[in-house]
């Protein structure tokens, strides 16, 4: 593999983690950069915090490089290795940090894919899956949760044919299921299926006009807890 030439201590890393594999979340956590040794790195511990139990599962660890042609985003694969409760920052400063074991090379990330909006049901975005509009939980742009009829069901077959209607242009996209999942018992309708869908085809249009509308809902999600 080659040498992290761009990760220094003191630098700003973002950490991609899947935090419920069951129901397809993942989250971006920022963190610091304490230290590098060769594939071994120390990391500040986030917030919300990494708990024991994510240990030696998957994460992708991001950051912004500048290149030539500008500005990127590289990234690799790795794992939490361990906690470290009491970490030596400085001679008088004692912190709890993440040692991350680096396991895979170099590579252009885009952390768009992991930003999952919940839009309102006036939000301009929906999904139909055959003749019958879903009810849509959360989308990003690599996919989407929602629940849907039990009298009408997704078969599970490799692709899932759909339609994706942003501000009422419709778009004919392919995903695959990639879970049924359930609510707590005391919020489950017992008439109702949930599913998350990974997106397979997206063109080039609807993936502009999906993008220019996350960030819109993100905008003004932000601006209404601001205010």
């Amino acid at each position: 593999m080659e040498k992290l030439k761009d990760i220094v201590p003191g630098m700003s890393v973002n950490i991609v983690a899947d935090i419920d594999v069951d129901k397809e979340i993942t989250e971006v956590r920022n963190a610091i950069v304490y230290d590098v040794d060769g594939a071994n790195l120390v990391l500040s511990q986030t917030n919300p915090p990494f708990e024991e139990y994510h240990l030696d599962k998957k994460i992708t660890v991001t950051y912004i490089v500048k290149g030539k042609d500008g500005l990127s985003r590289m990234g690799f694969s790795g794992k939490i290795v361990s906690i470290l409760n009491d970490y030596s920052l400085y001679s008088s400063s004692v912190v709890e940090a993440l040692n991350v074991l680096r396991k895979g090379g170099l590579t252009t990330h885009d952390l768009r894919m992991h930003y999952r909006i919940s839009p309102r049901s006036d939000s301009g975005i929906n999904i139909y899956v055959g003749h019958e509009q879903v009810s849509l939980i959360d989308i990003s742009m690599g996919g989407a949760r929602f629940c849907h009829s039990k009298d009408h069901p997704i078969e599970s077959r490799n692709i899932i044919k759909m339609i994706l209607e942003i501000d009422a242009q419709k778009f004919n996209i392919e995903a695959k299921k990639v879970n049924v999942w359930h609510l707590p018992e005391a919020g489950r309708r017992a008439d109702f299926v949930y599913v998350s869908v990974q997106f397979t085809k997206l063109d080039k249009n609807c993936s502009h006009i999906l993008s220019g509308k996350i960030l819109s809902i993100q905008r003004e999600l932000l601006s209404k807890h601001s205010g």
